[in-house]
């Protein structure tokens, strides 16, 4: 190879390096930046993931804000609306006596941070074996979920979007 054609070539792939060091990293299997910010936010939408897999009421209570408050997607329906008490006294014990096994596959399409809220917007796939009155069932919801957050003191809680 000549003195030209290795220049050339060194030339070359320092433009790609530079190039494809400069280009911004993304959240796994997303389009969402991984800034951050928004990593920080993917951290308790994985914890809310992951404590529903291991039906961890505990940890599930810990990444909810006590401001939690949600209208069911019902914006002129207040019948439906609900908060942190009926999130602790009625589904968390649905998740922990009457869900036997969770599998989840979220994939991330947004994330909207600003100030002291944030937003992550992605698709679940959810799989879940219940039991009710004696009997065993698998169920599966494929859907679209946005949780909404609010920073507390230490770190992001959610309000909204359970």
């Amino acid at each position: 190879m000549t003195p030209t054609r290795i220049l050339s070539v060194l030339l070359v792939a320092c433009v790609l390096g530079i190039a494809l060091g400069c280009a911004p990293r993304h959240i796994a299997n997303s389009p969402v930046e991984a800034s951050d910010a928004n990593l920080a936010v993917w951290d308790v939408v994985q914890a809310y993931r992951r404590a529903l897999e291991e039906r961890d009421t505990d940890a599930l209570l810990a990444i909810v804000s006590p401001d939690y408050f949600d209208n069911n997607s019902t914006t002129d329906i207040a019948t439906d609306d609900y908060g942190y008490r009926v999130v602790q006294e009625r589904m968390l014990p649905i998740l922990s006596d009457n869900i036997q096994k969770v599998r989840i596959d979220l994939r991330l399409q947004e994330v909207r941070v600003s100030g002291d809220r944030a937003f992550a917007r992605f698709e679940q796939r959810m799989r879940f074996l219940f039991s009710e009155g004696g009997q065993d069932g698998w169920e599966t919801l494929n859907d679209f979920n946005e949780l909404a957050f609010s920073w507390e003191g230490d770190g992001w809680r959610i309000v909204s979007g359970l």
